[in-house]
């Protein structure tokens, strides 16, 4: 099952436990978002004016520094630790040995070379065959090329051979001018050279760009250590262009031969120098930790600051020391009775809300799903103050808690008084949460308050940011109030504003999307749905205007009843208009089977028997369920369609069969009833009378107000005694103001008309004797009253 369809299940269970769980879920959720027993007896700042009793010291406690100086210091203190490095003397070793055996291993893949070609020169020059044995000597050739693991061109081996044949045969490549070749042993010293000097000036495992080539580090050797520059070494990025400068200057070697000794160079070069983080991370935390987090002490009963006395920097570090020696000596005595405490806090401010609920806003109260989603409004923004907590930044963040958001969707979901009271309650957690700032508190209901106003009649979506402004409004209002009273900087009234003009654009805009995730998750019909439904474009009502436009009509008619009603009672008006609208959308599928709708004077129920045309007719209730639910008509809009008619007898059809039973034929009476249910709220009572009442006055002869009065006094008090209305809330006093407001508005509707005196002027005979042939005929149809029993 999805989430939407537990809610569902939810808000059709009204179990006390269950709204118990939601409470003490909620009350629990926000205590733990309390700051530890921190609590800001004044709302201070540095500058402001102590407005308090003098403020003596219950204890001794240290004064602490400011937090971001404090971490600036730990900062500088972690910086001049210097970096240190040690070296692997391993390392060197290690590479010198294994170059050394390289070249052994290369002299000898280049005699296995060169043994090899005299072999197959002598097999071209004397026809001899050493097939067998030059297949072996190049198979061990090969192999011993591969475990030089440096991979050499065929140009860099040519060299290589040349270079090992000058060492072999130097009176064979001696050179014009007598002077002894460059020799396979000499490039062995000279690359064994530059590795064993690189290796003594040093290679480092890091990258210098990392830490600034001019910065200082520890080097160790054993138990010595040394402050050198970083730049005294080579890393990565640096050590090819070192080795190949050093044979390119250092050397009489030619361009070839220098890339090979390059090459075989730096195969064996690694870092020596290794970088020691763990090490350095220790001495950084030690060095860290050796700041001091305070500056002094506070003697107990030591005067902290007096009344009328200014607000200093260093009364300002006092002040905030004790807040925060107060929660630690809060967390050392008892961290659970801190938590009890907190939880009393919100579990008493939201009991409140829920007495308020159940004594005022009884529909609320009895939908556990209502009451989740209140719960979830009031954790929301007790999460937004927590958050402001938890954000180390020099700025009033606190007025980027969206107070004004959560109102406005109280006040779209439910009404302007919940919402009011919601923000009230909200206003005080939020103050709670940011350790009893009641400052912050007075600033929330102040534009919460101007917030639900602006949404109170709200008649479509986009006029929710039309609170903007007088969100600002309302914070600014509070801010210069307060910091008036408290000497405020125009700096500091600056900054509150600005923050506040933020939460002013962001709450409209966080309303409107959440309100479409409430009313979907929730199943909520706010006001903003029914004015979306009452328009007369909707595919449903066009539908119905199309094919029933007699029963659209009445539809219409109906709307207009139960709308003045509702007003009259203090219902919702909207809700019974759009009730009023939906509730014969089933005759759609036979509108011809429905008076209103009837074009000629032939009766379609002649052929049928009584009881097949009280389905007929009651068929509609089902017909218009299914269909309201494939548009996605809302519960709440529903509703109406079975229950305008609740649980009450077709009377014309049931007296039908009376009349016409054979003998022992017994007629029951359930099945010339409508299915139901009664109507369970006042809507949908009045929409029933309404229907009834329109129907009936329609078929009135020669309308009077005694008349339509007698009608609308049969039809409530029929109604009443049926039982019909026993279990919606209309009280007497209700059906009273039902009674006024019908006959008002029909009364308008039927009122006497004046006969006007026909005259004749010569110069328009003929166009009034044309007029004159039409009035009989217009008289008898306006006239003309069928009383008729109305089915619908």
């Amino acid at each position: 099952m999805k989430l939407s369809g537990y809610i569902r299940m939810l808000s059709q269970r009204d179990n006390l436990v269950v709204k118990w769980g939601i409470l003490i879920l909620l009350s629990l959720l926000t205590a733990l978002l309390f700051p530890s027993g921190e609590s800001i007896e004044s709302d201070y700042h540095t500058g402001t004016i102590w407005t308090d009793k003098d403020l003596i010291a219950p204890f001794s406690f240290p004064i602490y520094k400011e937090e971001r100086e404090y971490e600036q210091e730990r900062d500088l203190a972690a910086k001049s630790v210097y970096r240190v490095f040690e070296e692997d003397a391993s390392v060197s070793k290690n590479s010198i040995d294994s170059l050394g055996q390289f070249f052994a291993q290369l002299r000898e893949a280049l005699a296995m070379e060169t043994s090899l070609n005299l072999k197959r020169d002598h097999t071209r020059r004397l026809h001899r065959t050493f097939g067998a044995e030059i297949a072996a000597d190049s198979s061990a050739a090969a192999d011993a090329v591969r475990d030089l693991h440096i991979g050499f061109t065929e140009s860099e081996w040519n060299i290589l051979m040349k270079l090992y044949l000058a060492e072999v045969h130097p009176n064979k490549l001696k050179t014009p001018s007598g002077r002894t070749p460059f020799t396979l042993q000499k490039l062995r010293r000279d690359v064994m050279l530059v590795v064993n000097q690189t290796y003594l000036q040093g290679i480092v495992d890091v990258r210098k760009s990392l830490f600034g080539a001019d910065l200082d580090v520890a080097f160790r050797r054993k138990t010595d250590e040394e402050i050198v520059p970083l730049s005294r070494y080579l890393d990565q990025e640096e050590l090819g262009r070192t080795v190949q400068q050093t044979f390119l200057s250092g050397y009489r070697h030619d361009n070839d031969t220098v890339s090979i000794a390059t090459k075989i160079a730096l195969s064996f070069l690694s870092p020596n120098i290794i970088f020691q983080k763990e090490q350095t991370e220790l001495e950084m935390n030690a060095a860290m930790d050796a700041v001091p987090h305070t500056i002094g002490v506070v003697q107990q009963n030591e005067r902290i600051i007096g009344r009328h006395e200014r607000v200093t920097e260093d009364i300002k570090l006092k002040l905030d020391s004790l807040r925060k020696a107060k929660a630690e000596r809060s967390a050392d005595i008892n961290q659970f009775a801190t938590l009890l405490g907190e939880f009393l806090h919100i579990f008493v401010v939201s009991l409140l809300l829920g007495v308020y609920l159940f004594l005022f806003r009884k529909k609320i109260y009895h939908d556990n799903a209502k009451i989740l989603l209140i719960a979830l409004i009031v954790l929301l923004e007790a999460s937004f103050a927590y958050l402001t907590l938890t954000i180390e930044v020099d700025a009033p963040v606190e007025f980027l808690i969206v107070v004004p958001a959560g109102a406005m969707l109280l006040a779209i979901i439910f009404d302007s008084r919940v919402a009011f009271y919601g923000t009230v309650a909200i206003s005080f957690i939020v103050a709670g949460v940011r350790g009893n700032d009641y400052a912050m508190a007075l600033h929330s209901l102040i534009a919460g308050s101007m917030a639900l106003y602006t949404v109170r009649d709200i008649k479509h979506r986009t006029q929710i940011f039309r609170s903007i402004t007088f969100i600002f409004i309302g914070y600014v209002v509070s801010i210069v109030a307060l910091s008036l009273e408290r000497y405020d900087s125009l700096l500091s009234i600056f900054n509150q504003c600005l923050f506040a003009a933020a939460n002013a654009v962001f709450s409209p805009v966080l309303t409107y999307g959440l309100l479409i995730f409430f009313e979907r998750m929730f199943h909520v019909t706010t006001d903003l749905t029914l004015l979306e439904l009452s328009d007369f474009n909707h595919p449903l009502l066009r539908e119905l205007s199309q094919k029933a436009p007699g029963t659209f009509h009445h539809s219409v008619n109906m709307g207009t009843l139960a709308e003045a009603a509702a007003e009259a009672i203090g219902a919702n008006a909207i809700l019974a208009r759009v009730g009023a609208y939906y509730h014969d959308v089933g005759k759609i599928t036979k509108p011809a089977m429905f008076i209103e709708n009837q074009q000629s004077a032939a009766n379609k129920y002649e052929r049928l028997s009584p009881k097949i045309s009280a389905n007929v007719i009651a068929a509609h209730v089902r017909d218009g369920v299914e269909m309201a639910r494939e548009h996605g008509i809302p519960d709440a809009v529903l509703d109406f369609i079975p229950m305008h008619h609740g649980t009450t007898k077709i009377s014309f059809f049931y007296d039908q069969a009376v009349k016409r039973r054979k003998k022992n034929e017994v007629i029951n009476e359930d099945d010339f009833r409508y299915p139901g249910p009664r109507p369970q709220t006042k809507e949908t009572g009045i929409v029933m009378l309404a229907d009834a009442t329109e129907a009936a006055t329609r078929a009135i002869e020669e309308p009077t107000i005694q008349k339509i009065e007698e009608k609308i006094d049969t039809i409530i008090k029929t109604r009443f005694m049926e039982g019909e209305l026993d279990d919606c809330d209309l009280t007497l006093r209700d059906l009273t103001k039902i009674k006024s407001s019908f006959l008002k508005i029909l009364g308008g509707i039927y009122h006497a008309r004046i006969q006007y005196p026909e005259t004749q002027t010569p110069e328009l005979a003929p166009a009034s004797s044309e007029t004159a042939l039409e009035q009989p005929v217009v008289e008898r149809r306006h006239r003309r009253r069928i009383k008729s029993i109305d089915v619908s």
